[in-house]
């Protein structure tokens, strides 16, 4: 049968013949050329990875909740005999990661908004396998790149020959916010916050909301994170370890950098004025307690106090530093107007935790071995009273407005309640099995709740001081030591 095309059909036809053959070219011309090299294998272990996650057609991942991660591709890709590609490296948790390492060398990195610019998190407290792979590798030429994206001078060297501006928007905003906190001379103790918890054991920590106590985002440091302060809009965390200091910026979820201290210094805690000017930090090895300014973190000056420096705490009037000496069952006194050593005052055995009442005339000493808590009399000098306590007394917190003294007994996983007004014992709350080991105890800004960490368990306890129970149990992930509570802005 013969086929009859009339005009009309045959201008149709060439019309949007035309146009599909015109589209087909420009298609194969434009389609990114890293999209042939993003090999099957990879594909599937970045599925795995991130399963709600969709991949572009430049290589970039795009979750389900819009977060976008970038490639880095290496400048030599590693073979893998066994041919299936497994994450090498996650920071800081494969639940919210900000990169992520193939062991075949790609890497991805998390696009991140600070105030209406967009870059990657900052890697200088990225594990060092990862930043390494990030340092050698470059982003693909053809890459789509972000609106308002830029990177840091820190990674000009990843950008290659893809068009990305170089902006040190983290370095600006950062100087921006320190300015703004500088000027607050006090913490609000109503508002919004968060709690940051540290674990020694996993090398972890925590940050949870504030009231609502959910997990925000988790930090693997790879180090010990011990003592823990607020100072100047930052928070500054001894890593015994490392021997460093931690700076993380509470409001944006990040680091900010390190202080490093001399080796072998080992930081037990970190304690801040006031005012947030001056930190100090006792190292522990070292018997020393070194004071650094917040705005430069230049180091003013070392100040020898009794051996094996731990645990501090600072007077309201941020006029009076106080400093456990575990060893020695002493307490040295630090006057921070001219930072000089006043002296000691012996305590119990085994001195663990420390309190000070809002007044700055009183401190409450617990001392694990002799089961006691030591009342000093700061103005005086000397320990007034002794208060037996139950078995391993070790967090200890001070309610001046109700003139209540809280301490957690760590082997007999209870804590008991004085009345500071007659010092005598109100009662002995045991814990929930949930929160065995009590390590330290937090007042919360409600002034109606105290915190309860667990050294052997993977759960916070919220104590309700008013009805004297546990209201809530809170799951961390890993055990934890010490916490605080930090306001947002």
């Amino acid at each position: 049968m013969k086929t009859v095309i009339y005009k009309d059909q045959a201008k149709f036809l060439f019309k949007y013949g035309l146009c599909f053959l015109v589209c087909g070219c420009l298609f194969s011309c434009i389609q990114p050329s890293w999209a042939l090299k993003l090999s099957s294998e990879l594909k599937s272990a970045i599925t795995k990875t991130l399963p709600v996650a969709r991949i572009r057609l430049d290589g970039a991942i795009e979750t389900k909740n819009n977060v976008l991660y970038l490639p880095l591709v290496p400048a030599k890709a590693q073979t893998n005999a066994k041919k299936e590609i497994i994450v090498k490296g996650v920071f800081p948790s494969l639940e919210a990661p900000e990169a992520l390492l193939f062991d075949n060398g790609w890497c991805f990195l998390k696009v991140i908004n600070i105030d209406h610019q967009q870059t990657f998190a900052p890697v200088n407290m990225m594990p060092q396998e990862i930043q390494k792979a990030i340092f050698s590798a470059k982003l693909a030429s053809d890459l789509i790149v972000p609106d308002r994206f830029a990177l840091p001078p820190l990674l000009k060297g990843v950008a290659g020959s893809a068009s990305v501006p170089i902006k040190d928007t983290v370095k600006a905003n950062v100087e921006e916010k320190d300015s703004q906190a500088h000027s607050v001379k006090k913490i609000s103790n109503s508002g919004k916050g968060c709690i940051l918890i540290t674990s020694p054991a996993t090398g972890k920590i925590s940050l949870f909301s504030y009231p609502e106590l959910i997990k925000i985002i988790e930090f693997p440091i790879e180090g010990t994170p011990s003592g823990v302060a607020y100072a100047n809009g930052k928070v500054y965390i001894a890593d015994q370890s490392k021997d460093r200091i931690l700076k993380l910026d509470p409001n944006r979820n990040i680091f900010l950098g390190q202080i490093n201290l001399p080796k072998g210094s080992a930081p037990k805690d970190v304690a801040a004025l006031p005012d947030g000017k001056l930190i100090y930090v006792s190292e522990n090895m070292l018997g020393d307690v070194a004071v650094f300014e917040t705005d430069t973190d230049k180091l003013l000056v070392k100040t020898k106090v009794n051996s094996f420096p731990g645990r501090m705490g600072v007077t309201s009037d941020g006029t009076t530093l106080l400093i456990l000496s575990v060893p020695d069952s002493k307490v040295s006194i630090l006057s921070t107007q001219n930072q000089r050593f006043l002296g000691t005052i012996a305590v119990g055995s085994l001195p663990s935790g420390i309190a000070i009442n809002n007044n700055g005339k009183t401190a409450y000493i617990s001392n694990r071995v002799s089961n006691t808590v030591s009342v000093v009399d700061l103005v005086r000098r000397a320990v007034v009273l002794i208060l037996k306590t139950g078995i391993g007394p070790t967090g200890i917190a001070v309610d001046s407005n109700k003139n209540r003294l809280y301490i957690a007994n760590a082997k007999d996983n209870s804590i008991t309640i004085f009345d500071l007004s007659n010092s005598r014992k109100v009662t002995d709350v045991k814990l929930p099995m949930d929160v065995d080991f009590p390590g330290a105890l937090m007042l919360l800004p409600d002034n109606k709740h105290i915190l309860v960490t667990s050294e052997s368990t993977d759960a916070l306890g919220l104590f309700d001081t008013t009805t004297q129970t546990f209201e809530k149990i809170v799951s961390v992930g890993h055990n934890s030591d010490q916490c605080l509570w930090v306001p947002l802005n």
